[in-house]
This record gives structure tokens, sequence and C-alpha cells, in this order.
């Protein structure tokens, strides 16, 4: 049974977007990692269609699609069988842009593969849409939708979740350029790390053997190299030989309180 377009109370179809992106909102303010709020996305747009239905995210970024969150075993089976043979209702709708929906998944004949891993996993009728995101030309996102039962789609329905996932197509982008913020500056504040922790092995190198520093370098290349050690290493190792403590930086970055 499908949600209700609306209630004696009011618009239920209002109530669940405000609550959906709501939720969204929230956890890209608390920088939550992507697959949390991928879990989150598909969990809402399930529950938009009732509470006997599935759904999964298909994510292709970079041209390399992956079935990035699913309600439930099922769905992300059909999902992954979908995509091992480049066929099927999400990755059509991903790639020429448009809902697409499969009333009676045992009448279908395109799809073969899919459409028996469906039919194997109890569904009777399930729609492809995806999110229209022209300003993110790397990222392709559509949410497969399943019901147990055969029939057609209602389209209010379906005009609720094609609007959520273009929002969470947004979200998403969001998130994943938060957190690839954040990768590039753990990627900085190990690379400042490491060159203070060679610097300070070079001095102890210079000084022990009253050479230059093109010297020392070469001398800490060749030790990484017989020992088969990363460069930094070897460098913290002689540091710490001579300090008698584990190499810091005087300048090393700290996080802000509360972050």
């Amino acid at each position: 049974m499908e949600t209700p377009s609306v209630d004696g109370d009011g618009s239920v179809r209002e109530e669940w977007r405000t609550v959906a992106l709501g939720e969204m909102h929230s956890m890209l303010a608390t920088a939550v990692p992507l697959e949390v709020l991928l879990d989150t996305i598909v969990h809402r747009a399930a529950e938009r269609v009732g509470d006997s239905a599935s759904a999964a995210i298909t994510l292709r970024l970079r041209q390399q699609p992956t079935v990035a969150a699913a309600t439930d075993e099922r769905s992300a089976e059909c999902d992954r069988v979908e995509q091992a043979a480049g066929a099927g209702p999400c990755l059509e709708a991903t790639v020429h842009g448009g809902l697409i929906t499969v009333p009676e998944i045992a009448a279908a004949d395109r799809w073969a593969q899919w459409r028996e891993a469906s039919l194997a996993a109890g569904f009777g009728s399930a729609a492809a849409l995806p999110a229209s995101l022209a300003e993110e030309p790397d990222l392709e996102l559509a949410i497969n939708l399943y019901r147990p039962e055969p029939g057609e789609w209602d389209e209010a329905t379906l005009a609720d979740v094609q609007a959520f996932a273009e929002d969470a197509g947004r979200a998403l982008a969001v998130a994943a350029r938060v957190e690839e913020q954040a990768r590039v500056n753990a990627d900085l504040k190990q690379a400042m790390a490491s060159r203070t922790t060679i610097d300070q092995a070079l001095g102890v190198i210079m000084a022990q053997n009253r050479c230059s520093p093109e010297e020392a370098f070469a001398i800490l290349r060749r030790a990484s190299q017989h020992r088969n050690a990363k460069l930094r290493d070897v460098a913290a190792q002689i540091v710490a030989r001579v300090s008698g403590s584990e190499p810091h930086s005087a300048n090393e970055f700290r996080d802000r309180p509360g972050t």
C-alpha cells in the first residue's frame, strides 16, 4: 500500500519532504560520512512508497557505477546484477536522464538478468528515477524503487521521489566535496609532518658526517632503499635515536576546538 497523498490533517507529502530534507541538511551541517547520508536517503525514498517497498541507490562517479546504498539485501542484489549485466532500468534511466517504470516485472521483455533477479527477490514492479545534476558532471545518481506487487505507479509518489533524488544528488555533491577536502587536508598535514622529520634527520646526518645537505639526503635515501622502508620512517628512527623521543614539528597543525 502506497503512502497516501494527503490525510485529514493536511499534506502527508509535504510533511514527508520537509522531514527528509531537514534530515539531510542536518547531516550536511555535521559532516556525517557519505555512507550514512546515502543510507538515510535510500530509506526515506522507500518510506514515501510504503512499508513493503525497497530501494537502492546507484551512483555513477567518473563513469564508474556502483550500488551505493540499499534498504535491504534483496534490492542491493538486484542492482548488482543490473550493473554486472550492464543493462537495467536504473542504468538506462541514468544514461538517458528520464524516469523509467516497470509496472509488471514478469512481463518485461528487456533486461533479462535484472528481471530474473528481481522476480527471484520477490518484486513485482519497479521504477528508476535519475537525478538531473547538470552542475555536477562527474556525479550521476538514480534511485531504484521496488514493490512486491505489480501495478502502475502513483504519479504523485514518483514526482516526490524524483524531486527528492535531485535534492539528494546536490546534498551528496556537497558531502563529497567536504570529504575530499578533508582528505586533502589530512594529506597536507602528513606531508608537512614528513618534511619536518626528514629535515631534522638531515640535520643530524650533516652534523655526524660533516657533509652538505645534498650529500646528507643521498645518505638518507640509500638507508631507506637498503632497509626497504619509507624515507620518513628512516628519518624518524634517526631523530628518535639522537633525541630520545619521537620527532615532531614545532609548527604542527592542530584542529580548532570543537572540530
